[in-house]
C-alpha cells in the first residue's frame, strides 16, 4: 500500500476500483483495498502440487489375491491367498521385493494319485491343500520420470513352492518363475495402494511321501493366474 502496509492472500474481487483479499479458511479476516490507496499488486507465480515422490529406501506391504491355475495333472479351482513381504527400492528405476504367499484352501478339480516304487507299492490320492510361495522379485519403473501420482510398473523374478496335502504329512516341492505388472498410488506420505497381475509358471519334482522324500515323475506343473490388490507402507 503507499503508507507501507503489506497485505498477502488470495484476490478474491477485482473490478477495476477495488480488491477483495483474503485467505480462507486459514484467515477469517478479508480486506477491501481502494485502487487509490494501492502502490503495487506483487503476483506471486502458482506453483501445481508435486507429483508423487519416487521414494527410495525399505518398504512393507501386504495384498490379498485372487488365484487362477490350469495343470494337466493338478487343476485347482480358483482360491484366494495372502502375500506378506519386504523390499528395498535402490534406485528410482528399480526395487529388489521378497516375501510370503499363502493359500489356506485349495481344491483340485480332481484326485491327484501318487504311489512309490516298494514293493508292493503304496498309494494315496489327495484333492484338498494348503500352499506356501517363497518369492524373491524385482520391480522395474519405467515410467519413474514422468510427474504422475500413479506409477506403473514390471515385475520378474525366482519363486519356491511348497503344496501339502490336507491332513497329512506329506508335501510336494518345486520352483519356477513369475511376471507381470503392476501400479500403486499414495494414499498418504507413507502408504500405497497396491494392485497387480502376475503369472507364475512352477513345477513341482520332489515329494515327501509316507515319510520319505523322492522325485516326482513325471512332475506336476502349475500354470498361476493372480490379480492382487494391497497397500505397502514406504519409508
Amino acid at each position: 500500500m503507499k503508507d507501507g502496509t503489506v497485505y498477502k492472500g488470495k484476490i478474491q474481487i477485482d473490478n477495476g476500483k477495488a480488491i477483495l483479499i483474503g485467505n480462507p479458511p486459514f484467515d477469517p479476516n478479508a480486506y477491501l483495498l481502494e485502487n487509490k490507496d494501492i502502490d503495487k499488486v506483487v503476483y506471486e507465480e502458482y506453483h501445481l502440487n508435486p507429483p508423487a515422490q519416487r521414494r527410495r529406501g525399505l518398504l512393507v506391504e501386504t495384498r490379498l489375491n485372487g488365484m487362477v491355475s490350469s495343470s494337466d495333472q493338478l487343476p485347482l479351482n480358483p482360491a484366494p491367498s495372502l502375500y506378506v513381504g519386504a523390499g528395498f527400492r535402490f534406485h528410482p528405476f528399480v526395487e529388489l521385493d521378497s516375501g510370503l504367499n499363502w493359500a489356506p484352501e485349495l481344491r483340485g478339480q480332481r484326485e491327484l494319485s501318487i504311489r512309490n516304487t516298494a514293493t508292493p507299492p503304496q498309494m494315496r490320492n489327495y484333492q484338498d491343500f494348503h500352499a506356501l510361495h517363497g518369492i524373491i522379485a524385482g520391480r522395474f519403473y519405467p515410467f519413474f520420470q514422468k510427474p504422475w501420482k500413479i506409477e506403473p510398473y514390471l515385475t520378474a523374478g525366482y519363486l519356491w513352492g511348497m503344496l501339502t496335502p490336507s491332513g497329512t504329512n506329506d508335501s510336494l516341492k518345486g520352483s519356477g518363475w513369475l511376471t507381470g505388472f503392476g501400479a500403486h498410488y499414495p494414499l498418504t506420505t507413507h502408504f500405497f495402494l497396491e494392485g497387480r497381475f502376475v503369472y507364475e509358471s512352477l513345477s513341482y519334482d520332489t515329494i515327501h511321501f509316507m515319510d520319505q522324500d523322492g522325485s516326482l515323475n513325471p512332475k506336476v506343473d502349475e500354470n498361476n493366474y493372480t490379480f492382487s490388490v494391497g497397500i505397502s507402507w514406504r519409508l
